[in-house]
């Protein structure tokens, strides 16, 4: 959002995407448009790398164009004035190449560099040929904002060729290539622009509200600080926005008045209500006050249920993955798994797929050693993450499926995460691990603090090549593991004397020993045969097609088995929440 020379303002497709997902940050830009408000803060280390690996895609299929030898038109965009980029666009487009790069476009309010324009061979007042918008996407699949700036794009190209195009397309992350019909879509996004419009002429009084672009928002500080200052629901930990609508409008508004509340509030479920009112009330103690904990209703199964009896031999485990690294056309890399057995730690690195397969095998064959030698052993981690990331290396690799079926139908992985969430409460601000470390004593020195900082730092090292950075990450992750054996030990204090141990259970059955005998059985057949490894791998991947199939149908049920009511309620493939109406007949 800028003035023209004119002083009118100017949108993009960028202020329309941050109002569809926020419009306090459409406000807040106004403000500081018209020299009032609040300061922004800089980009966040995660939003710098995003960006960056958004202009290292527009180049790559930049240079794949030129590559084909497509003919091309650049417009220059540096230290040039936007009216006179909108004119050589223009001119360009009345050239006919077949590519014409940031191509500047305007019309009414609406003004921004599309990424690329591709000539169609349909007719227009350009000539015989025409134009439609494609945009480079990091995203593997096609997102609501695209369809935003898409139609802004093509809108605008029709006013300068006469001709609404057909299609748009998006050159996603992986290289996959989306196209939409336009028709389909305009009416939505040409609404969404006409709000925007709307509210730039008259603003609607805000809010901050969290959202999901939150963390990479130049007002993230200042929203959190008037969260801070308003006592606002928002800061209680687990509370959703649903929840938040519902209490404000039973006159309950901030943390101090639901930890002071009683009585019902409508489509909150008592049990739900009573645990938000514990946490607020905790956290409003934090304040002024050390960190506490209360322990949650025992319900069977849950909590401290899922908590089973130390072993010699038990695991801690934690992964570091990198989301923006690209291979072909599979993304995303898991480049270390960090093993802690409780005296000596194992790094496993990989820096590309060929290691990362290699990785994977090497972390089973550690597990399966040490639950040889350690029949009981189990292999503690935090959050979901570890397991989501072994399932999919599996089936990305057709390598250790059915070993790691066997690990979760015994239970061998215990997620400590399920069981501070079912429970206990505490007194901060979130159950990040971060945050459990404020009751047990932990040091945390090192340059790389967070997620999100080990995959900047990686990337970081992926351009240097600084071994410096490695150990920076590998601390990093060494004392996640080891953060996840001592709060496994304050859990084990905290263990009421009604919980039960989570024994492990027997993982055999006909059914699933049948499986493995014939995935053993196709896989010892192909590898004997004198084909190609190519054909080979087709035919193992046709053979377990099935097997696979069913794979994340029995995994959903592991998940869900751990999930709380809370989580298992907003999910769509639940039910919960369930009151009779009338008596059974």
């Amino acid at each position: 959002m800028k003035r023209d020379k004119t002083g009118d303002i100017r949108l993009s497709a960028s202020d329309l995407m941050r109002f569809m997902s926020c419009a306090h940050a459409t406000a807040l830009d106004l403000q500081r448009l018209n020299g009032i408000g609040p300061t922004p803060v800089e980009d966040s280390a995660d939003a710098a790398l995003l960006q960056k690996q958004g202009d290292a895609h527009e180049a790559a299929h930049l240079a794949q164009l030129r590559a084909e030898g497509r003919s091309l038109a650049v417009i220059e965009t540096d230290d040039v004035p936007f009216e006179h980029a909108v004119a050589a666009t223009s001119e360009a487009l009345r050239q006919g190449p077949e590519i014409v790069f940031q191509g500047a476009l305007e019309g009414g309010m609406w003004g921004g560099y599309s990424d690329f324009l591709e000539r169609v061979e349909t007719p227009s007042k350009l000539g015989a040929w025409s134009y439609e918008v494609a945009d480079t996407k990091l995203k593997r699949k096609p997102a609501p904002g695209h369809v935003l700036q898409l139609v802004l794009y093509s809108d605008l190209l029709a006013e300068v060729q006469g001709v609404m195009p057909t299609e748009a397309h998006v050159e996603l992350g992986d290289g996959a290539r989306f196209s939409f019909r336009l028709s389909e879509y305009a009416a939505y996004a040409r609404g969404a622009r006409r709000r925007l419009e709307s509210f730039v002429t008259r603003p609607n009084e805000t809010r901050p509200v969290p959202c999901k672009t939150c963390g990479l928002c130049r007002w993230r500080e200042h929203c959190a600080q008037v969260w801070k200052e308003q006592d606002s629901l928002y800061q209680v930990a687990g509370i959703s926005g649903t929840q938040v609508q519902r209490l404000e409008a039973e006159g309950i508004a901030t943390m101090q008045v639901l930890a002071e509340s009683d009585g019902r509030v409508p489509r909150i479920a008592s049990a739900t209500l009573e645990k938000l009112r514990t946490q607020a009330r905790l956290q409003h103690a934090r304040k002024s006050g050390p960190p506490v904990v209360e322990l949650q209703p025992r319900v069977e199964g849950r909590g401290f249920d899922l908590l089973p009896e130390p072993q010699k031999g038990d695991l801690f485990y934690d992964i570091e993955g990198d989301p923006f690294y690209r291979e072909g056309a599979a993304d995303g890399l898991e480049y270390l798994h960090g093993v802690w057995d409780g005296s000596a730690f194992t790094a496993l690195w990989a820096h590309d797929h060929t290691e990362e397969k290699q990785s994977l095998m090497r972390l089973f064959s550690l597990f399966e050693a040490q639950t040889e030698t350690y029949p009981k052993a189990r292999i503690y981690h935090y959050a979901p993450y570890e397991i989501t990331a072994l399932k999919k290396l599996c089936t990305r690799y057709g390598f250790g499926e059915a070993l790691l079926d066997r690990w979760l139908r015994e239970g061998r992985f215990v997620d400590l995460y399920a069981v501070v969430r079912g429970g206990i409460i505490t007194s901060e601000k979130s159950y990040s691990i971060k945050d459990m470390e404020a009751f047990y004593d932990i040091d945390r020195t090192g340059e790389v603090t967070t997620a999100g900082g080990s995959v900047v730092a990686y990337e970081d090292w992926r351009e240097s090549g600084d071994q410096q950075i490695l150990d920076e990450i590998e601390e990093y992750n060494r004392v996640d593991c080891v953060s996840t054996e001592y709060l496994r030990d304050w859990l084990l204090g905290l263990r009421p004397e009604d919980a039960v141990w989570n024994d492990l259970t027997d993982p055999t059955s006909e059914r699933a020993e049948a499986q493995e005998a014939e995935i053993d059985l196709l896989h010892d057949m192909i590898a004997a045969s004198d084909l190609s490894e190519e054909r080979k791998n087709l035919l193992y991947d046709l053979g377990v097609f099935h097997q696979r199939e069913a794979k994340p149908a029995a995994w959903a049920v592991f998940d869900a088995a751990t999930k709380q009511f809370e989580d298992l309620c907003d999910d769509l493939d639940c039910l919960a929440g369930l009151r009779a109406q009338s008596p059974a007949t």
